[in-house]
């Protein structure tokens, strides 16, 4: 492992020693070559990170109607305005979700897609949740997507990643985009932190650094940090041997053995006819 940089702090030295330490008794981490990431990509892993039966901070659902809503569309490589259907998605910690349904589907077709994803988007540590202010919802099989504040997801791919338990997984990755790359990404002492470390966690990340490997590692991290029960431990190893010092700054972010909901008010005001 290579020394820390003096653009890290202290404690994120501290952070990585501990993490190695815990895993020590497990058998000697072995340094991964740079051009050679453990992992190809988070989405293609089959490992339940985040279950289904996990607690959700999600409290209603509140159906508000059409509106024109402009929205990237992969599947026409544009963002065409629509007359989408609105909802309100409330959240115990005091999140508030417009969530957008493409008008292709009908009204009962939208009701049912809303609340299929405001459920796991409640799974969401609040860290990651509070940045969310848009979700859109499409039909058709194009991979999720997102920017600064909002993710866009297809039904055939929510289909998919269902299939193998890995939808919450896959909005987990989406969320990191939407609420920690425009502080984090760049930011220097993650960039430091990838420079220590050398090489990367998975192909994907390797191949565009500057945007996929945050939300790449960080998957893995919040695994390692909160539910390693859920992570294999010789996966648990190769992840640390390959980004220790990613690890430790994402520990910056969600702690360890501090709650990842923080729930501000159990039973927000919801609108008459709000779904729960």
């Amino acid at each position: 492992m290579q020394t820390v940089p003096c653009r890290i702090h202290r404690s994120a030295a501290q952070r990585i020693a501990t993490l190695i330490c815990a895993l020590s008794v497990a058998g000697p981490l072995s340094a991964q070559a740079a051009d050679e990431p453990p992992f190809g990509d988070t989405a293609g892993t089959v490992f339940d990170i985040v279950r289904r039966d996990d607690p959700s901070a999600f409290v209603c659902l509140e159906p508000a109607g059409r509106g024109e809503r402009q929205i990237w569309d992969k599947r026409v490589d544009g963002e065409p305005v629509v007359s989408a259907h609105l909802f309100v998605a409330r959240y115990s910690d005091g999140a508030v979700i417009e969530i957008r349904v493409n008008p292709e589907f009908d009204t009962d077709a939208a009701v049912a897609q809303a609340r299929r994803h405001a459920f796991p988007l409640g799974q969401l540590p609040t860290t990651l949740r509070q940045g969310i202010n848009a979700f859109s919802i499409h039909g058709g099989r194009q991979g999720f997507h997102a920017g600064t504040g909002q993710i866009v997801v297809y039904t055939e791919t929510s289909d998919h990643r269902e299939s193998y338990a890995h939808l919450e997984e896959s909005l987990f990755h989406e969320a990191v985009h939407a609420s920690w790359d425009q502080t984090h990404r760049l930011a220097p002492d993650w960039v430091a932190a990838q420079q220590a470390d050398g090489g990367f966690l998975t192909r994907y990340g390797q191949d565009s650094p500057d945007r996929e490997d945050l939300a790449e590692t960080a998957l893995f991290a919040f695994a390692i940090l909160h539910h390693p029960d859920r992570f294999p431990p010789a996966d648990t190893k190769a992840t640390l041997a390959a980004v220790p010092h990613r690890i430790a700054y994402i520990e910056g972010l969600l702690p360890r053995g501090q709650p990842l909901i923080l729930a501000t008010d159990p039973s927000p005001a919801c609108a008459d006819g709000a779904l729960r």
